[in-house]
C-alpha cells in the first residue's frame, strides 16, 4: 500500500487528472499493483479534456479522416453525431468529468517482467547420463549376436 501511495504522490497535475478520469471509467484500476505501475503507464491512456460530447468526437473523427477542407456551408450540413458514435465504438472510448478517455494501444508496462516459460535445458552431464541409459536399454532389448564363424 505504501509503495502505491509513494508512486502516486509524484504524479504531475496532468497525470492526477488522468488517474481521476481512469477511475471514473470502465478502465478503472482495481489492484495495488496497477496503482503502483500507473506512473509508468500514463501513455496507456489518452485523455482529451476538450472533448465533452459525442458531437466533439464526431468533429475530431471527421478532421482526422477528411483529406479536403470543406466550406462552412457544407460543414453546416454534416451531422457529427453518427461519426462520433462510430468513433466511440471503434476506440472503445468513454466520457468522464475530466474529458474523453480512450486506450492508446500501448502495452501496459509491468514492474516485474513476467517470467518467461522456458524449458530448462538439461546439462551436458544429464544428457550423457540419459544417453548411457538409452544405450543400456537398447542393448537389453536386442540380444547380443555372436559373430558367425569364418567359412572354411
Amino acid at each position: 500500500m505504501e509503495t502505491a501511495t509513494q508512486a502516486l504522490a509524484g504524479l504531475s497535475p496532468e497525470d492526477r487528472n488522468l488517474l481521476a478520469a481512469v477511475q471514473e471509467s470502465p478502465f478503472r484500476l482495481t489492484t495495488l499493483e496497477q496503482f503502483r505501475e500507473f506512473p509508468a503507464n500514463t501513455e496507456y491512456f489518452i485523455l482529451e479534456p476538450n472533448i465533452r460530447k459525442v458531437e466533439d468526437v464526431g468533429w475530431r473523427y471527421l478532421a482526422q479522416h477528411l483529406d479536403v477542407l470543406l466550406p462552412p456551408a457544407l460543414l453546416d450540413a454534416i451531422d457529427p453525431v453518427p461519426f462520433g458514435n462510430h468513433a466511440i465504438q471503434e476506440e472503445q472510448g468513454c466520457f468522464t468529468s475530466k474529458g474523453y478517455l480512450t486506450l492508446s494501444g500501448d502495452e501496459w508496462e509491468h514492474e516485474r517482467p513476467r517470467e518467461r516459460q522456458t524449458e530448462k535445458k538439461p546439462s551436458i552431464k544429464e544428457r550423457l547420463e540419459q544417453s548411457r541409459k538409452e544405450c543400456a536399454n537398447q542393448s537389453k532389448a536386442q540380444p547380443h549376436r555372436e559373430k558367425p564363424a569364418p567359412e572354411r
